[in-house]
């Protein structure tokens, strides 16, 4: 979803005549094609664009022993610099997330802080719609050194704050932006057609996204599936809920499929499930549908923050599963709905009972201010849209000297 909206309106925000060369990297020629399938530059046709896969493995996620990573190492520092040079690359961009953090490589991160200080050296070198860190001890320090020459465009108040307070980023070159996600996603209106296909009715049912990285809450994959399934049965028993169907939908199918997860929860399921009121989904969902589908049910409860951006981009409350301090950034200072964040540690997770209890409350708490939600987040979305084009048409002109 944000690379589709950094290209769309990073080429809406581009000057009359401009020639555009977007090189995306991506896992795959299946990930390079639906991309290219759903986006479409016509819309400006006084603008030349072209987009290629970089044919480089640079952040790419994959299983590969220890000793071939560091082996990579080499021509991520020194050799693809000099590719890029000879494309005639003047910009990096690298989209957040939150990948600059240590909450998926750990001690791994010193390489990606090091090859963005590499970076800034030869060209204009973006972080955008970012959440960076927390890191710790000896890594705050680096990551304060490799960072600074970057122009950061961070996506919430929290890591504006960090970055300059806390890593000493010179202030002149951190923005406080939006997350790329809350913008419309181009052609976004065709999605609602799919709706239909799954039996559903808008505003009556449930949206759960139990994300496939269990790893960034529970190293028990069981605890996980045993504390979604307990939490199902509850709200499949909840007479304040009974009329909505609930919905198991994947948002994220790589490198971690969400339908695995989705799949062992039915499973678990099966014995308790009221026949017809739980629906899953197993397809590979472009972003378009995934969005129509995550704004036109009541509300979404999921462990992947995005399919809840989504869900608020829609104008619909969401109940985020967090595991970071990008839930507190994101979903709590820049949404200003601290609220609806869950601190969903491995703990909660033991106990089964305490996770339904938690997010059962939430859920309540959205039904009985529901109006109200709607009302602030139609208020609150147009804001961060307009910070996020802001932050896209910054970029053209960083890219542009």
């Amino acid at each position: 979803m944000m690379l589709l909206n950094f290209m769309w309106y990073y080429v809406k925000h581009a000057p009359q005549g401009s020639e555009i060369s977007f090189y995306i990297e991506l896992d795959g020629e299946d990930n390079f094609r639906r991309v290219m399938d759903h986006i479409d530059f016509t819309a400006f046709p006084d603008k030349e664009v072209h987009i290629e896969k970089l044919p480089l493995r640079i952040t790419s996620a994959d299983d590969s022993p220890l000793l071939v990573k560091l082996f990579r190492l080499f021509p991520k520092f020194f050799r693809h610099p000099l590719f890029f040079r000879k494309l005639g690359i003047r910009t990096i961009v690298i989209l957040g997330g939150d990948d600059i953090s240590e909450y998926y490589k750990r001690w791994m991160i010193l390489s990606d802080l090091y090859r963005i200080r590499r970076y800034t050296n030869s060209f204009n070198t973006i972080l955008a719609g970012q959440t960076i860190g927390p890191f710790s001890g000896y890594r705050g320090k680096l990551a304060g050194w490799c960072l600074r020459k970057a122009i950061h465009y961070t996506r919430d108040p929290l890591t504006r704050d960090y970055l300059v307070n806390t890593l000493h980023v010179p202030e002149e070159r951190v923005h406080e932006a939006a997350d790329l996600c809350f913008p419309d996603l181009p052609f976004q209106e065709e999605g609602k057609n799919d709706l239909a296909n799954y039996h559903l009715s808008p505003n009556h049912y449930i949206t759960l996204v139990p994300g496939g990285f269990i790893s960034l809450y529970t190293n028990d994959a069981k605890q996980y599936i045993r504390a979604w399934t307990f939490f199902l049965r509850q709200l499949l028993k909840d007479e304040n809920f009974t009329r909505y169907k609930l919905l198991l939908l994947p948002h994220v199918t790589r490198p971690e499929d969400d339908r695995k997860m989705i799949r062992e929860i039915m499973d678990e399921l099966a014995p308790g499930v009221t026949k017809g009121r739980v629906i899953a989904i197993e397809e590979e969902l472009y972003p378009q549908v995934l969005r129509q589908i995550l704004g036109m049910g009541f509300c979404t409860i999921s462990s992947r923050m995005h399919a809840a951006l989504s869900t608020f981009q829609m104008r619909k409350p969401a109940i985020a599963l967090g595991y970071s301090v990008k839930y507190s950034g994101v979903v709590g200072a820049s949404l200003q709905l601290p609220a609806l964040v869950v601190n969903c540690t491995a703990r909660l997770l033991s106990q089964p009972e305490e996770f339904a209890s938690e997010v059962m409350s939430r859920l309540r708490l959205v039904a009985s201010g529901y109006t109200e939600l709607k009302k602030r987040l139609d208020k609150r979305i147009p804001q961060l849209q307009k910070l996020a084009e802001e932050e896209l048409a910054g970029i053209v002109s960083i890219s542009g000297k």
